[in-house]
């Protein structure tokens, strides 16, 4: 896993489609203390937000902190790849 694809709706209508990349899976590791790989097989709804919250703020599509960012998203799924 090296890039994803994340579509963000957020509570007020609009949306973000953020890529996340290996800053961010490096990010998810050590809050999480836990390989990106169980972002795969232990996939919990806060692994896949986190992934998309660092992104979004990595690219200064938010200046947000976590908790507060996360309160804004009405909904969150990954792009497949036919979708691209």
């Amino acid at each position: 896993m090296m890039k994803i694809r994340l579509d963000v709706k957020h509570l007020d209508g609009s949306g973000t489609d953020v890529s996340a990349s290996v800053p961010d899976f490096i990010a998810f590791e050590r809050r999480f203390d836990k390989p990106v790989a169980s972002f795969a097989t232990d996939a919990r709804i806060e692994y896949m937000c986190f992934i998309a919250w660092h992104a979004a703020k990595r690219q200064n599509m938010t200046s947000a902190e976590f908790d507060p960012w996360l309160e804004t998203v009405a909904e969150l799924s990954i792009v497949e790849e036919d979708d691209i």
